[in-house]
């Protein structure tokens, strides 16, 4: 392994982490579905980074070579096909927003905008859904889905092989398959559940907060594209989630330290 000189390892490695930090917290986000945790995680990978720096920056594709030990820090890889058992299921998710067809929104004493709202209903209630996957299996659908690896160079990324990979990824689909297309409005109109319907369920179910800034809410309603049965097409349709550009600074000083 060629070992860098710390000043320009340093600074290769911010400009790495400059490039990438967008991609590593939407990353985190999907994984882990808390604004909070995702930064907490992200911070824990740029220290991760910075003690690594000369074997990432020295990899044929430092990108991959940083997301890829981010993923399997997300999702320990030597599990087998099920992996870790989640906190969270498809009941429990029922449970919370589906318990009443439909309630007031109640938000006295708090200045909320509706159209912030709504956005941060619909991305928030479709990444609780992939929650409720092991997250070796959630891991598959973001990298292949979502963030659009091959399974091959997936199985990569997590150095496994891609036998196993496949049958994560399948796993994952069919169980979105069978999950939403019978709930989600965005999936199929006719359905019952939509976020203006549950938009007064999750408000006093403490499921949804407003959104820390407006940064990654779009200008066109929640609702303006047309229902997409295809699970993959419909992550990728949701705006992913965003730093702020104060937060990047001080994860950015992590390398400098």
């Amino acid at each position: 392994m060629v070992r860098l000189p710390m000043a320009n390892t340093t600074t290769s490695m911010r400009q790495l982490l400059e490039q990438e930090l967008p991609r590593l917290h939407a990353l985190a986000y999907d994984m882990l579905g808390d604004r909070d945790d995702a930064l907490k995680a992200v911070g824990e990978l740029v220290d991760d980074a910075v003690a690594h720096a000369a074997m990432i920056l020295g990899a044929a594709k430092p990108d991959d070579a940083l997301l890829g030990r981010f993923a399997r820090a997300l999702a320990p890889v030597q599990e087998d096909v099920e992996g870790r058992r989640t906190t969270q299921s498809f009941m429990i998710l029922d449970t919370i927003l589906r318990s009443d067809l439909t309630r007031e929104l109640d938000t006295e004493g708090v200045e909320v905008n509706i159209h912030e709202l709504l956005w941060e209903l619909k991305r928030t209630c479709l990444t609780r859904v992939i929650g409720c996957l092991p997250p070796s299996i959630r891991l598959s659908f973001i990298l292949t889905d979502m963030l659009g690896y091959s399974p091959a160079d997936a199985a990569d990324l997590l150095e496994i092989k891609e036998s196993a990979y496949r049958v994560r990824l399948t796993r994952a689909r069919k169980r979105l398959d069978d999950y939403l297309p019978s709930r989600c409005g965005h999936v199929d109109r006719e359905n019952a559940c939509s976020c203006e319907s549950r938009l007064g369920i999750a408000w006093e179910a403490k499921f949804l907060r407003p959104p820390p800034h407006s940064l990654d809410t779009p200008a066109l309603p929640h609702n303006h594209e047309p229902p997409r049965r295809d699970m993959a097409a419909l992550y990728r349709g949701l705006p992913r989630v965003a730093l702020t550009p104060a937060q990047i600074s001080t994860l950015l000083a992590r390398v400098r330290a």
